[in-house]
């Protein structure tokens, strides 16, 4: 049986969204957790918050795309 969504997992997602949109160029992880933890005074651990990132690239709100300069992977928001 599948667990349903917590709002602290809907809260996370809704500001992971917000983040990005503001950041269409994407933003690797630490960054992204930076945001949270300091712009919007939300800290997470870092397994959950990895989690949540994941089940958004499951879904298909985030994708990944290699950043060239960086060699790290970008989140960002999926083109619909």
């Amino acid at each position: 049986m599948k667990n349903s969504m917590s709002s602290v997992e809907e809260l996370l997602k809704k500001r992971i969204t917000e983040i990005l949109k503001a950041h269409p160029k994407g933003l690797v992880f630490d960054k992204l957790r930076e945001f949270l933890e300091e712009g919007e005074g939300i800290y997470v651990n870092g397994v959950f918050l990895r989690r949540i990132v994941a089940s958004m690239i499951v879904e298909g709100i985030i994708c990944k795309e290699p950043s060239e300069t960086l060699k790290k992977m970008m989140l960002k928001l999926c083109k619909n």
